[in-house]
């Protein structure tokens, strides 16, 4: 890299201002000049980390699990019987693979693979004694399948062991059917941030995305999509990590269309059969939820459990 680049003509400078040194000045000065340029190596060129990226120099495959109780699936305008008494599932594989170009760029893909079990209802349909066709009532039940596809790219430069940030193009590709999908081809930037030192791990990951084709019959999206993370490693194996995913659609009216949750759980990385792994456990206040005919649908709470299987260089 550039920096790298510059320390090396440091160094070099220093060693030949060094061996002039020592057959052209007397021995005070030349001590004190010595000294001089030996600090300012250590200032100007550190010595370089053997630690890894963690984000950039691991494969990971990405399991998790999220369940939110006491959803109701539908307003009581629509179902007077409706009830928050069902619950939303929605699984993710994520593998990530980051790949480098060079000493110093690499590119990260993540690619999120939805499967959901989301409550929904079929009416029931009768006939009065007039024989008209009238709605008798909703069956209710989940509907599972797979939703939205979501590939994304960052670009990342080589910044060293500390930091990773990236910045690329993502994409939703429909292919569920039904409720458990947007129905829409939709890309947008993506952005991602992390500060990884010591015990600590601070940053986010971003996205906003606005449809650009698919079914006419289905809303159009604009939504924005952010997962900040902070993460503490209590010791070798235990760590603390809170990773909410906040959401907005911004096409829901007067603006309520933000998911905010508020929370975090604990962690647990090991070993199963010399494989890297990790585990979690989680658990989100919605803190925030949209409204639907004036009702809040989504329940108050979600459980989360990650499993993530590493794979480094």
């Amino acid at each position: 890299m550039f920096f790298n680049r510059i320390c090396f003509i440091y160094c070099n400078v220093f060693f030949w201002v060094r061996f002039n040194l020592h057959f052209h000045l007397p021995a005070m000065k030349a001590l004190l000049l010595r000294t001089l340029l030996f600090a300012g190596t250590f200032a100007i060129c550190p010595v370089i980390s053997s630690r890894a990226n963690p984000i950039t120099a691991k494969s990971r495959l990405w399991f998790e699990w999220n369940m939110v109780p006491s959803t109701q699936w539908a307003p009581k305008t629509i179902d007077s019987k409706a009830r928050p008494d069902k619950t939303l599932y929605t699984l993710k594989l994520q593998p990530v693979f980051p790949f480098r170009l060079n000493e110093d760029w690499t590119v990260l893909t993540r690619t999120i693979f939805r499967f959901v079990s989301a409550p929904s209802a079929t009416p029931e349909l009768g006939l009065t004694p007039m024989g008209e066709p009238v709605l008798l009532g909703w069956n209710q039940r989940n509907r599972m399948g797979l939703s939205d596809v979501s590939p994304t790219a960052f670009l990342v430069p080589n910044l060293g062991p500390d930091w990773t940030v990236g910045f690329g193009p993502s994409l939703v590709i429909p292919a569920g059917d039904g409720p458990t999908d947007s129905g829409k081809l939709s890309v947008g930037p993506a952005l991602l941030g992390y500060y990884h030192r010591g015990r600590w791990t601070v940053g986010a990951r971003m996205r906003n995305i606005w449809s650009v084709a698919g079914d006419p019959q289905r809303d159009g999206v604009n939504r924005f999509i952010a997962q900040p993370l902070i993460r503490y490693q209590l010791n070798k194996n235990w760590y603390f990590t809170s990773s909410p995913i906040i959401s907005s659609d911004w096409t829901h009216p007067d603006g309520d269309g933000w998911i905010v949750p508020v929370g975090g759980g604990i962690g647990y990385a090991f070993r199963l059969a010399n494989q890297p792994m990790q585990i979690s456990l989680e658990s989100y206040y919605n803190a925030l939820k949209p409204t639907f005919a004036g009702e809040e649908l989504l329940g108050d709470w979600t459980i989360r459990t990650q499993v993530q299987v590493l794979f480094p260089k």
